[in-house]
């Protein structure tokens, strides 16, 4: 098994960059490039998958401990087409934030080091290097005396001048013994830029030109190979669970240009467990599936289509009948909003829920949380689901049928709409977390199918 991570000393070193061009690289020369994700953001697995074809995965030790960690990846790694032979593929992890920095900043849970240590993976670290020199060394000494586990097996240099790289090359590895991998010129035209969800989506710029471009510039600055022979790590064997409904539950996960984010370890938790998974487009299709027996929609920026979501009349009346006669519904952030009546005044919506969904202007509410229902409709006494939160609409009336924890801070508040056939929140979930989260909501499933066929 081959793969590696690429992080960083801080944000804004330009992780994701160089994530981009080391896997523009590495599929370029042949390899099977498997990537996933640091942490929640929903946007770099997007283009990661852009580039590789193969749909981004998130892994994060907030959300499951080091072995579930471990048998994600491993099944993630293994879900790569068939004709894509294991010695030819490399996982590809991009980091979060800076290597170290893990829940509230300072405990290592949730960290990038965390993930690699979790997952005994070699990390290349990125250091940006533009207006620095000797001073660099210092910082680099310092991150490595951090490294007990001795995972740093490489070092990338971005922005720095290909006149001064090889100088700079030179004196780093000197110093501490560990290969330089390549480097990356300041070129504005490479970076991505952001929107306040992160960055803007792949759709939203010209990727594929940014892409050819990157790849030429890497290209040029870092060997394959040599990149391929710090990867090596020890194999991770994936045990296949049992699945309990075999395709008898039919699952809908609204996906389109509005609904985007939703985690691919989600739909493979409800795979797993014998859900059948299909998708719709609330924008353009005129009625949910046929034979639904649950309804997802998953955050996304619905904000940016709400006219068109209005005009969708057909699919609004469908969705409405259906949540009427009972059908089992899950809904975060960008979803939980199209279920209200309008959003920034546009509507009408869906209506189950009360409400104007408002642009704040400022960031509500941001990081990890847990989460538990009052009423534990869908998470068992003891137990919780994970996940994060990051919005910056609100509405009056956010609900208070769940209990949700600050992960770092241990605040509380109540917040979300739950009974045992709906569980919608701003909080955005991560399945794999909860089990009896996913188990609740296929049983409501199946028993809602049953009793919609005893009806025909």
């Amino acid at each position: 098994m081959r793969g590696f991570m690429i992080a960083a000393d801080r944000s804004g070193s330009g992780k994701t960059t160089v994530t981009r061009a080391l896997m523009l690289l590495l599929k370029n020369a042949g390899c099977t490039v498997v990537p996933y994700k640091a942490g929640p953001d929903y946007i770099d697995p997007m283009y990661h998958e852009q580039i590789t074809g193969i749909r981004g995965h998130n892994l994060d030790t907030f959300f499951t401990d080091r072995e579930k960690t471990r048998q994600l990846f491993a099944r993630d790694f293994e879900d790569v087409p068939e004709n894509s032979p294991v010695r030819d593929r490399i996982a590809v992890v991009e980091g979060v934030m800076g290597l170290y920095d893990g829940l509230g900043g300072f405990q290592p849970q949730g960290s990038s080091y965390d993930l690699a240590s979790a997952l005994q993976m070699p990390i290349v670290l990125c250091v940006n290097a533009r207006g620095a020199a000797e001073t660099l060394l210092a910082s680099i000494s310092g991150i490595l005396s951090f490294d007990k586990a001795d995972l740093i097996h490489g070092i990338f240099l971005n922005e720095v001048s290909d006149s001064f790289y090889p100088i700079l090359a030179r004196r780093i590895e000197d110093y501490t013994g560990i290969p330089v991998l390549g480097h990356l010129p300041k070129n504005d035209s490479l970076h991505v830029e952001s929107r306040h969800l992160g960055l803007f989506m792949p759709g939203d710029q010209d990727s594929t030109t940014q892409n050819q471009l990157l790849l030429e510039e890497i290209s040029k600055r870092c060997e394959a190979e040599r990149l391929f022979n710090i990867t090596e790590m020890n194999d991770i064997m994936y045990q296949k669970p049992r699945r309990r409904l075999h395709g008898l539950v039919k699952i809908a996960i609204a996906c389109d240009e509005a609904f985007s984010f939703f985690y691919r370890e989600n739909e493979m938790a409800l795979a797993d467990a014998g859900a059948k998974i299909v998708y719709f487009s609330p924008i353009h299709d005129k009625t949910i599936p046929e034979g639904a027996c649950g309804l997802i929609f998953p955050g996304g920026y619905p904000e940016r289509y709400a006219e068109q979501l209005a005009q969708n009349t057909s699919m609004l009346s469908s969705i409405r009948a259906a949540i009427k006669s009972g059908i089992p519904v899950l809904a975060e952030c960008g979803g939980f909003m199209y279920l209200h009546d309008s959003i920034d005044g546009k509507g009408p919506l869906v209506g189950a829920l009360e409400g104007d969904c408002i642009n704040t202007g400022r960031s509500v509410r941001f990081g990890y949380l847990k989460a538990a229902d009052k009423g534990h409709f869908f998470i068992r006494d003891g137990e919780e689901i994970r996940g994060h939160e990051f919005h910056y609409y609100d509405v009056k009336d956010p609900g208070a049928d769940a209990i949700v924890k600050k992960a770092a801070s241990g605040e509380s508040r109540y917040e979300g709409f739950c009974n045992k056939n709906a569980f919608v929140s701003f909080m955005h979930f991560y399945y794999p977390s909860c089990p009896s989260f996913v188990a609740h909501f296929l049983d409501e499933a199946l028993g809602y199918g049953r009793k919609v066929q005893k009806q025909l």
